[in-house]
């Protein structure tokens, strides 16, 4: 007679849970050689679909069509208006272009380390870098034809900081040719004159969030250059979580803050013409929105209408005094999109192979032993309760972890896929499959051969949840548990197939909300 220990009682003699011919330590072995199988299956994805970053140039009024040239991540950009340049910054160098993408290869500044920032005072001719593991920002005359010549290097450890400083983005302020430096390390923006001298700080302690929380990545900073009413307001987006957008005037006085709608995110700005702040979305939607004079009211509202759309992965953005946009696209390590789908179809191909070959071990009589062996059995029309009730708690759990804790949030791979169909057939319904068969039904189903329901359930849940940390750390609680349930699921009713069912819904309801 086989045995399982159930709330510390011997199983019956008929068990309704499926007998698995492999225990827990293989069965986590197993899980990591299936993403090895997936990761080797995913090589032609790589050759095929690998794409590098580049620059495009987006022309009004409808922004559909332009140029793209340059070709790695650029960090930042930056404008001179009257000569027509691009300066694009890339960590060990800046790049600059001329008004019909051709690199201007004499002014290139090279010798750079860890630059994250750059901005150019078109009306003193001057290029500002900044470098942030160095701690210093760099100062160049870049008028003309040619190559920048370094006027000076401040050094953060030269200022009147209490602590060094680490400039990432930065921005000219057009009236006195000084500089706005913002120093994540430190949730500040430093203000130098136009010798580079410190002569402050930008505090948010006005505003409703009380401080800047900056982000690892994202941060953005611009000035208002146009004359009139704004002229020298400065625009600050603290990119943490959702991001915000703090605005203030040349003497350093708050005036607004603006936080993104739901469900949307802030990944960087510039300042466009008629007094227009453009926000570019990590998705590519670029939104107007209008500024006028806020200084005793609300922060700025929307444009209403279709977005400008500049494509996935969105690192920088710059407005031409011609009224076109430079998008800055961070691609190096992306797919396109047959590269995403064969890179998908391989994941869960390695999902699905690895339990069969491991089922298929120790007397399998066919391939219905394999799959009965992985839980795919017929079920009760009980399941159907047990399947509401595991979902009504995981809502109730990443409703509760949304308020209390933060929302969760995971990288949108769906549109990755192309068209509709190939997202549904990829999403809702082979992922699910996949994924159950190997986490639930070959996972949890090792797991249960030797330890109790509720351990095994946690481990398979928290190795599920951990193996998305990719998509997005912040979802990997609700994942946790959705992964927890998903197992008990399978432990209530014998059969994988509703567990397969409930996370199809799941992946449906996600792939609407995007």
């Amino acid at each position: 007679m086989e045995a399982n220990l159930v709330g510390g009682e011997v199983a019956k003699d008929k068990r309704e849970f499926p007998y698995a011919n492999w225990g827990p330590w293989p069965a986590v072995f197993a899980v990591l050689i299936a993403l090895c199988v997936g990761l080797f299956l995913s090589v032609p994805a790589l050759i095929v679909g690998s794409q590098n970053g580049k620059i495009e140039a987006l022309f009004p009024p409808d922004y559909s069509s332009g140029a793209s040239f340059d070709s790695g991540n650029s960090s930042a950009l930056a404008v001179d208006s009257k000569a027509h340049r691009l300066f694009a910054d890339h960590e060990d160098e800046v790049r600059v272009f001329g008004a019909l993408g051709q690199e201007i290869g004499a002014q290139r500044v090279g010798g750079l380390e860890d630059s994250q920032g750059v901005a150019f005072d078109s009306r003193r001719g001057t290029l500002w870098i900044s470098e942030k593991s160095q701690g210093r920002i760099l100062k160049y005359q870049a008028a003309g034809k040619g190559p920048a010549k370094q006027l000076a290097t401040v050094e953060g450890r030269e200022l009147s900081t209490p602590v060094p400083i680490e400039p990432e983005a930065i921005a000219v302020a057009p009236a006195t040719g000084g500089v706005y430096a913002i120093d994540a390390a430190n949730d500040e923006v430093v203000r130098l004159n136009a010798k580079g001298e410190y002569v402050g700080v930008l505090e948010a302690v006005d505003s409703p969030a009380g401080s800047f929380d900056f982000g690892k990545n994202d941060n953005d900073i611009a000035v208002n250059e146009e004359r009139g009413a704004g002229f020298g307001d400065v625009y600050v987006l603290s990119s943490k979580d959702d991001g915000t957008v703090f605005a203030f005037a040349p003497t350093g006085k708050f005036l607004w803050e603006l936080k993104p709608e739901s469900g949307d995110e802030f990944a960087s700005l510039t300042l466009g013409a008629k007094g227009l702040i453009l926000i570019a979305e990590p998705n590519g939607d670029i939104y107007p929105y209008v500024t006028g004079n806020y200084a005793f009211g609300p922060g700025p509202e929307r444009l209403e209408g279709k977005p400008i759309e500049a494509g996935n992965e969105v690192g920088s953005i710059a407005s031409a005094g011609s009224g076109h946009l430079f998008v800055a696209r961070e691609l190096d390590g992306t797919l396109t999109t047959l590269g995403s789908v064969i890179s998908q179809i391989a994941t869960e191909l390695g999902f699905l192979l690895v339990p069969m070959a491991l089922a298929s071990m120790k007397g399998a009589k066919g391939l219905r032993t394999i799959l009965e062996r992985l839980g795919f059995r017929a079920f009760k029309p009980s399941a159907f309760g047990w399947m509401a009730l595991a979902f009504v708690i995981y809502l109730a759990f990443t409703i509760f972890y949304s308020v209390v804790i933060t929302e969760p949030k995971q990288k949108d791979i769906a549109e990755s896929f192309g068209p509709t169909f190939l997202q549904i057939l990829l999403i809702v319904i082979a992922a699910p499959i996949a994924e159950e068969t190997c986490f639930r039904g070959m996972l949890f189903g090792g797991l249960r051969e030797k330890l109790p329901r509720l351990a095994a359930a946690l481990i398979c849940g928290l190795i599920f949840g951990a193996l998305h940390a990719l998509t997005g750390i912040t979802a990997v609680p609700p994942l946790i548990v959705f992964g927890f349930l998903l197992a008990l699921l399978y432990e209530r009713t014998g059969s994988i197939i509703p567990g397969i069912l409930l996370h199809m819904l799941n992946n449906t309801i996600a792939l609407l909300g995007q």
